[in-house]
């Protein structure tokens, strides 16, 4: 049989009965890896990262921007949407969108692994000025365009110490639409997680140390993960590794992780989260634990 035939007959079977793509791209991780990122065997014990060349996970990050420019990052980017002027372009003046990128994606820095995921798309939705600082308004625009766009994840690496009725709204809509919500508990010096981390319908997550320590300047109270958050490298605006702390970069690991649980046929993720977390200490600092993806089972 020719090979037009073939083809044409695995369509019209595809069509018919459906056909499930089962390839898989795997990335291992060696102690080099490890040595030069100490998240990635902490995250990954397993020590590998494997994504299905399927569907990617569509990932909203509501930031500052983020420069495309850096470690091809635009291969990734998908839409943009500037909530403080309405455009379809963000000004990523400030660093902050662009590091929380290059942990979700997968990125490097030479020999050095950072971003983990190459297997997603990603909605650059700029809430954050020039100076890192936004207004509840803007994030409320950012997830009802995150919402349009029907993403999967919409990942909030920032927030507000206070409750506001439009925003509980507007997560609720979020969650109702199944889009995980995955936001920071904030850098409050150990008092109470910002908003909108605290809503019942957003993982909240916290930030360890490479010791596994609770970070000092982290929120507490409502915390449901923590991930790698301290002294963890970054890609700046200028292409450039750095070194960064706080519950925001602890935040982007967990919704690159989460995104690759979510490549998986996995029934109920948040059942799959909690029963492979590593538990760490009390649950208003460290909730269910430290979250993991373990391959091999």
């Amino acid at each position: 049989m020719k090979a037009s035939k073939i083809i044409t007959l695995y369509l019209l079977l595809c069509f018919m009965f459906g056909c499930t793509d089962t390839s898989t791209d795997t990335v291992n991780i060696s102690e080099q890896d490890c040595k030069k990122n100490w998240t990635l065997c902490m995250l990954f014990p397993d020590s590998k990262i494997t994504t299905k060349d399927n569907e990617p996970i569509k990932v909203a990050i509501l930031d500052s921007g983020i420069n495309e420019n850096v470690n091809n990052l635009n291969r990734y980017i998908k839409s943009s949407y500037n909530a403080l002027d309405g455009s379809s372009e963000t000004q990523p003046v400030f660093s902050h969108g662009t590091m929380i990128a290059s942990i979700i994606a997968s990125s490097k820095y030479e020999d050095t692994m950072i971003g983990i995921n190459n297997n997603t798309e990603l909605f650059d939705v700029q809430v954050l000025n020039e100076k890192g600082r936004g207004t509840v308004e803007d994030t409320i625009k950012g997830i009802k365009w995150s919402i349009e766009q029907e993403v999967d994840i919409i990942n909030i690496s920032s927030g507000f110490s206070k409750d506001d009725p439009n925003l509980r709204r507007e997560i609720k809509n979020a969650h109702e639409k199944g889009i995980k919500i995955i936001a920071a508990t904030g850098n409050t010096i150990g008092l109470s997680t910002d908003y909108p981390a605290k809503y019942a319908e957003v993982y909240s997550i916290s930030a360890i140390d490479r010791n596994k320590k609770i970070f000092s300047y982290a929120g507490k109270g409502k915390v449901d993960f923590v991930a790698p958050g301290v002294d963890v490298p970054v890609l700046n605006i200028q292409g450039e590794l750095e070194k960064q702390s706080g519950t925001s970069f602890a935040t982007a690991y967990a919704t690159g992780l989460i995104s690759l649980v979510m490549q998986k046929d996995i029934e109920n993720i948040d059942e799959y989260l909690t029963s492979n977390s590593e538990k760490l200490g009390s649950n208003d600092r460290y909730g269910y634990g430290l979250i993991q993806l373990k391959e091999d089972e």
